[in-house]
């Protein structure tokens, strides 16, 4: 069986598909790095100028504004409320100045979480968010800033507390973890399950190229395809490693960051810290049960269909079928955390974002895996059963 693994291992890695796969993603890891990384603006950047002409104008307000029993009661609450802010802001101002940037983090987790609540609780249409989130007709633009406040506000509390290097770079996660990070919480684990449908597509049917001298093999046709199965696991996870250089590009100019970076998580309407460390870990284990996942269905559609194009169709669908029922808040009426489709989205799964979306507390790391643990062995179940029936044949 071992010489069966390195038979299939060497033929994986000499297929001139996988080889420009792997070439692909080295490229569009390299390009992200030079290209999009330095382009990157967060919404919740740090701006001296911004914080500086807001503390200003509010101080000018507090300075000239005159309360008595004919003031307009719009005019008494701005009054009331912009004293804290602005002690916030003038905080923020002066750990900049003397390059504090511990008491900046704790000053700033103090301003979001006080701005979101003077801003969703009493803003009524005359306070707003970050003007960043009311762009392109978003309807959900409130929702979408209360979330992000929230979530800085948890971020920059970890950063008061841990005890990780700080710097501007950190608190506008450009640093190659946190970047990291933002692409698990985005499009990367879509780009790698992909990869592993490609990769996984031909595994079984490119022994028709070959049938005389695979016959001949003391194995079972089961065994074969256990062997291919982990062959393309390993395959896929090792897509990692061209990823990876451009991580190194972004870490070699911005910093690479530390593990003990704080990652706010979602759940229960409230935000909590774990490490950056702990999150990555969790990350891959839940995109390795992906593979898993992908590599058993397409494993079980190569025996019964046996058609790399219907391997191809099979597979995407299952990566774009969120696309179809995802809205907002629709877990009220669907059970989506039973749906595997449902938890593509790896970072924003593991953080709460898709909780929040959904409007479910269903959706976690744990539900992720025994769905798609469970799918999983179910696929392999019958594969197990089609591949031992007396009449199958492999090739």
């Amino acid at each position: 069986m071992w010489a069966y693994f390195k038979f299939e291992f060497f033929q994986f890695f000499s297929n001139k598909k996988n080889i420009a796969i792997y070439v692909i993603l080295l490229f569009f890891s390299c390009y992200y790095a030079l290209k999009i990384a330095p382009t990157y603006i967060p919404i919740e950047k740090v701006d001296v100028n911004e914080i500086e002409a807001r503390y200003l104008t509010r101080e000018e307000f507090l300075n000239n504004v005159e309360i008595n029993e004919g003031t307009h009661h719009l005019t008494r609450f701005a009054a009331t409320i912009f004293p804290e802010w602005n002690e916030y802001d003038k905080e923020r101002l002066d750990s900049i100045e003397q390059h504090n940037l511990k008491e900046y983090a704790e000053a700033t987790y103090k301003w979001y979480a006080y701005s979101d609540e003077m801003i969703f609780r009493y803003g009524g249409g005359f306070l707003f968010y970050n003007p960043g989130y009311y762009t392109y007709g978003n309807n959900y633009a409130t929702m979408d800033g209360h979330y992000a406040y929230l979530y800085s506000a948890s971020r920059y509390e970890g950063y008061s507390e841990g005890t990780s290097n700080l710097s501007v770079k950190v608190f506008e996660e450009r640093t190659a973890l946190q970047t990291l990070q933002r692409l698990l919480h985005a499009y990367l684990p879509l780009i790698l399950i992909v990869s592993c449908i490609l990769f996984t597509v031909d595994i079984v049917l490119k022994d028709r190229q070959n049938p005389t001298l695979l016959q001949g093999l003391p194995l079972s046709d089961w065994r074969r395809l256990i062997v291919k199965g982990g062959v393309s696991l390993l395959g896929s996870i090792l897509a990692i490693l061209p990823l990876s250089v451009g991580l190194l590009i972004i870490g070699a100019r911005n910093g690479f960051g530390d593990f003990d970076l704080p990652v706010p998580i979602y759940f229960l309407g409230e935000f909590s810290n774990i490490t950056i460390g702990k999150y990555l870990i969790q990350n891959m284990l839940f995109i390795v049960f992906w593979f898993v996942f992908i590599i058993s269905l397409l494993l079980f559609v190569s025996v019964t269909i046996k058609n790399e194009f219907a391997n191809l169709l099979v597979g995407c669908v299952f990566v774009i079928a969120e696309f179809i029922y995802f809205a907002r808040g629709v877990a009220v009426v669907w059970n989506v955390q039973w749906y595997p489709t449902s938890y593509v989205q790896v970072g924003q799964i593991i953080s709460g974002y898709r909780n929040y979306l959904y409007g479910t507390e269903a959706l976690t790391f744990g539900n992720g895996l025994y769905v798609m643990g469970l799918c999983a062995c179910i696929f392999l179940f019958f594969t197990f059963l089609i591949s031992n029936r007396r009449k199958f044949k492999l090739l």
